[in-house]
């Protein structure tokens, strides 16, 4: 009898323990319009939100606000989702203020992000894709898709960078994939006839894009060190700013000498930016040799809340070089390029100038595909290092 009802208390624990696991999972959506509704995955423990898309994991910070309304704030980016909690389902809005940004917000409690049928087509593999095709602004991009039977993820190359992890299904021929990660909200959405992907691609609820794609032997975007140069009779690249703690930094400063510097041009409200000062920071702590200088193009409105959000992303990443405010309330590339008189012109946050011992400019970057990228990503670090140190022989 006794081992009986031992037996029983289990069960009604485990039972308990998974029905709390489970009503702390999530698919969120943003309301990109009436029809459209970008999915992602979250669980709630305590005052944690996290996110989960594909191998990516992102940690939110939830606070509670005078209205008792809930607010979730992430550790690196200004964006803010304030929602109420009604028992198994979650309601409210995102917000972006500096960009005059609010996405209808909706949570309810499981794990299925899309639905789908039993039936499925091949997806895997890299796609060449071309946005706004039959435009005057098309561009092409590469897919990455990993398919495992009717799961997928993979991402988004383009010439400035990448679109971050996304996942989701394949059902039948159309193939659906999402992420959010605090900023990001992003969902492709496709229908494969023959051998050609046609579909849309929507961001938050302020852009969308048609898309072409199909596969195609030796394709490749163009090389991300050719597209952007400096102005004609320029070597050296000039700038002068004040960092986060109010200092004047400029090219000329004597710690630059004798040491091999990388300039990054960057925004703390650009997730690839994010992903390359991951990497910068990782690079500033491996190589004394080096000297790491970003340089911020901020949209935040005020020059007091740009600060605030370069020093916070300083501070969670621990960052050990300068980073410097060169422009607030806008995040024009032309404005930037005024005010980097010795570049031709700007294309993409970020930009990463390598500088040689002897203050040459000798390679600029543009753009940046990360860790979203997989092998891609890890190719791009091998041959990347592999000059720095060439560069700190010389």
């Amino acid at each position: 009898m006794n081992k009986l009802l031992y037996f029983i208390f289990c069960l009604i624990i485990i039972s308990c323990n998974k029905r709390s696991y489970y009503e702390s999972d999530y698919v969120g959506f943003l309301k990109a319009n009436d029809s459209i509704q970008i999915p992602f995955n979250f669980s709630i423990q305590d005052s944690l939100m996290t996110i989960s898309n594909s191998k990516e994991v992102v940690e939110l910070f939830i606070s509670q606000s005078d209205n008792d309304s809930l607010i979730v704030e992430s550790p690196f980016f200004e964006d803010i989702i304030m929602y109420f909690n009604h028992k198994d389902s979650l309601k409210g809005y995102y917000y972006n203020n500096s960009l005059d940004r609010k996405i209808p917000f909706y949570a309810k409690v499981g794990v299925k992000r899309f639905e789908y049928d039993d039936s499925f087509e091949n997806f895997n593999g890299n796609w060449r894709i071309i946005f706004n095709y039959k435009e005057e602004d098309a561009f092409d991009s590469e897919m990455i898709v990993n398919q495992s039977i009717q799961n997928v993820d993979g991402t988004i190359r383009t010439e400035t960078g990448d679109y971050g992890f996304m996942q989701g299904v394949v059902s039948s021929n159309r193939i659906r994939m999402s992420n959010f990660n605090g900023y990001r909200g992003y969902m492709i959405d496709g229908v494969l006839n023959n051998d050609t992907i046609k579909g849309i691609i929507y961001r938050g609820n302020y852009d969308s894009e048609k898309f072409i794609g199909f596969k195609q032997s030796g394709f490749s975007l163009s090389d991300p060190y050719g597209l952007t140069k400096m102005k004609k009779g320029y070597e050296k690249f000039t700038y002068s700013f004040n960092n986060t703690e109010g200092s004047l930094i400029t090219s000329d400063d004597s710690k630059f000498l004798g040491k091999v510097n990388l300039v990054q041009i960057m925004g703390s409200w650009c997730p690839n930016c994010l992903d390359e000062t991951r990497y910068l920071s990782s690079l500033s702590k491996k190589f004394d040799e080096i000297m790491i200088t970003s340089i911020a193009f901020e949209f935040a409105k005020s020059e007091e809340n740009a600060l605030v959000n370069l020093k916070k992303l300083k501070n969670r990443l621990d960052i050990d070089y300068d980073i410097l405010l060169a422009q607030f309330g806008t995040s024009s590339k032309i404005d930037a390029a005024k005010k980097l008189p010795s570049l031709d012109t700007l294309m993409s946050y970020p930009t990463l100038i390598v500088i040689d011992k002897y203050q040459k400019v000798r390679r600029i970057h543009t753009g940046f595909n990360g860790p979203a990228t997989g092998e891609k990503y890890e190719y791009f670090m091998l041959e990347f290092e592999k000059y720095i140190e060439e560069l700190i022989k010389e």
